[in-house]
């Protein structure tokens, strides 16, 4: 029997989701409404493994070894719980991921690996927010999203087609979904801190619906930087899952949020028949 990918998903990932839960709460209580409507899905899709797709802020790589992939293979991921993030302890699935990584490298992906991999807010929060994903045992596959030279929109969501396949070919009916995180647009450590641009946003967003991720993959990252900031070159994330879909996106949620000084977006993917 084939494995399967059973859901993809993607959401923002700012740590004010959690630290400041209930600010501007007309706007902020449909987002959290939309990521539980989002747990339930997780849930009832009932997979053995999710792959968590994130980047990391300079906590558990740093510029001496500084991947563009890399998959953690651990028993347990400790979140680090900087600046006042979710530091939770989350189970691993170490047989899948070791699988995954094979499957890839197979694929002409040859990612990192790492047997201690820790996890910072990008994975802590969503992890907070969809509890479903933590209790299944995850795999994280950190996507480096803001240290030159980065991995193209391209590559990531040609690797995202590649997961599908390598899911595909799991022994025993394996169910794996992935779960993206990051964006959308907001700048970090720079003057247009607090900048939101919910065009942009919505732009993004509805080429998802309409199933034209590939019309994304030419973008550059001038043009994303420019338009919606630093912190928006981590939609590679969203790309990656988009891959792995193939399929259009239902948006669950989309909000501008000052508040938490990014644009907040919550989608699942349809799932094509050759990725699922």
């Amino acid at each position: 029997m084939m494995g399967r990918l059973v859901f993809a998903a993607a959401t923002s990932h700012v740590g004010a989701i959690v630290k400041n839960a209930h600010a501007d709460p007309d706007v902020s209580a449909a987002l959290h409404t939309a990521w539980e409507e989002l747990d339930e899905d997780i849930a009832a899709a009932e997979p053995d493994a999710v792959v968590v797709v994130a980047t990391d802020h300079y906590e558990t790589f740093g510029l001496e070894n500084y991947p563009s992939f890399c998959l953690g293979l651990a028993e347990e991921h400790q979140g680090w719980g900087e600046f006042g993030n979710p530091a939770p302890t989350v189970r691993g699935r170490p047989d899948i991921a070791a699988r995954l990584l094979a499957g890839l490298t197979e694929r002409g992906f040859e990612a990192a690996r790492s047997h201690t991999m820790r996890l910072d807010h990008s994975f802590t929060v969503p992890l907070t927010k969809l509890p479903s994903a933590a209790r299944t045992g995850i795999v994280p596959l950190f996507v480096n999203c803001n240290t030159e030279p980065l991995p193209t929109l391209r590559r990531c969501y040609d690797l995202g087609r590649a997961l599908a396949a390598t899911t595909r070919a799991l022994p025993g009916g394996t169910r794996v979904g992935v779960l993206a995180t990051g964006g959308l647009s907001h700048w970090v450590g720079l003057p247009r801190f607090g900048e939101i641009n919910e065009r942009f946003d919505r732009e993004l967003l509805a080429l998802l619906e309409q199933g034209r991720a590939e019309d994304v993959l030419d973008w550059s990252d001038d043009h994303i930087t420019g338009a919606a900031g630093n912190g928006a070159l981590e939609l590679r994330t969203w790309l990656l899952a988009a891959g792995a879909a193939g399929g259009p996106a239902r948006v669950y949620a989309y909000r501008p949020m000052p508040a938490w000084t990014v644009g907040i977006g919550i989608s699942g993917f349809e799932i094509a028949e050759e990725a699922s």
